[in-house]
């Protein structure tokens, strides 16, 4: 099967890391999965990504610290960020508003892939949602 897009996931959690694989290589994407914000800059570096999924509650860099860097960095600033966590989505913008999709952690799985593919795909306009 062709890849429909490349996807990085950052979390923290192993079996999380494990189930956005699943389900993201499942619809077609490629991914690659890092643990923590700094290995998460350094892939953005090194190559695009049609979308990124973020947690926020991280040890070191935290979601929030990610999203800025790569807002700042011209080589990634126009990265599509989906910022997937536990937290209320206001203390998400408080630290970081530069998101394009917020999906709680707590949503189904199925609107989490809806949110990625439609980042990807333009199907969805880049805006932060609950």
């Amino acid at each position: 099967m062709r890849s429909r897009g490349s996807i990085l996931t950052v979390d923290d959690c192993a079996t999380t890391r494990a189930l956005l694989g699943v389900l993201l290589e499942s619809l077609g994407y490629s991914v690659q999965a890092v643990d923590n914000g700094s290995d998460a800059l350094e892939a953005a570096s090194r190559q695009a990504f049609d979308a990124i999924v973020l947690d926020v509650e991280m040890p070191g860099l935290d979601g929030m610290a990610v999203g800025r860097a790569l807002r700042q960095n011209p080589r990634t600033a126009g990265a599509k960020i989906a910022m997937h966590t536990g937290l209320d989505e206001a203390q998400v913008r408080a630290g970081f508003s530069g998101y394009d999709a917020f999906v709680s952690k707590a949503a189904s799985p199925r609107l989490l892939c809806e949110r990625v593919d439609g980042l990807v795909h333009g199907t969805v306009a880049a805006q932060p949602a609950a």
